[in-house]
């Protein structure tokens, strides 16, 4: 039964801790982007604005889009504080542009939310500083969930893993050199 509880508790060590690590190597991933490993299109803007993105679990957001004439897609950028207004002021319908993404797989959503960098004439108009900062919340939530999972170990630790106790002498034995006991004199 104490072999039971000893997995339990490893296993819920285990879990977030590689969770963590998964969310701090994503975060690191997306940091110092090279914009020519990144997907590139340039095109006319047919349409731009505030759309509802439909996410891939049934979420709602609001979200910055950019719909381009030869692209049968939306790019955009999602911001915490759903303020775009210096968004649609920047971008005019009928601007040539040229946006770095990466390819979002899932085809449900209706507005690839991955914009890295938007570029109007050779002049960045949206920095890939925006996204990188974005993905570097990985970074602190997974470094978050190490200390948690660390502390959670540390104040649970002596109730699987108890120490090792000494060996109490036998009461008139004396241990001597060579670990052979010899009587002692009371």
């Amino acid at each position: 039964m104490k072999r039971n509880k000893k997995a339990k508790f490893i296993f819920e060590l285990a879990l977030p801790t590689l969770l963590s690590v998964f969310l701090v190597f994503l975060g690191f991933k997306n940091q110092n982007i090279d914009l020519t490993k990144a997907d590139k299109i340039t095109g006319i803007v047919e349409d731009h604005g505030i759309d509802l993105k439909y996410g891939s679990k049934g979420k709602t957001s609001d979200v910055f889009f950019i719909k381009l004439k030869q692209v049968n897609k939306k790019l955009g950028i999602y911001r915490m504080s759903n303020n775009y207004d210096d968004l649609i002021a920047l971008i005019n319908t009928g601007d040539q542009l040229t946006l770095y993404y990466y390819e979002n797989e899932d085809q449900r959503e209706n507005v690839n939310i991955n914009l890295i960098q938007v570029e109007r004439n050779n002049k960045v108009l949206i920095n890939k500083s925006e996204f990188e900062n974005k993905q570097s919340i990985g970074i602190y939530i997974g470094i978050g969930g190490l200390i948690a999972t660390f502390l959670y170990f540390i104040y649970n630790r002596k109730k699987y893993f108890k120490p090792k106790q000494k060996r109490q002498p036998i009461l008139g034995l004396v241990p001597r050199a060579g670990g052979s006991h010899q009587r002692g004199v009371l």
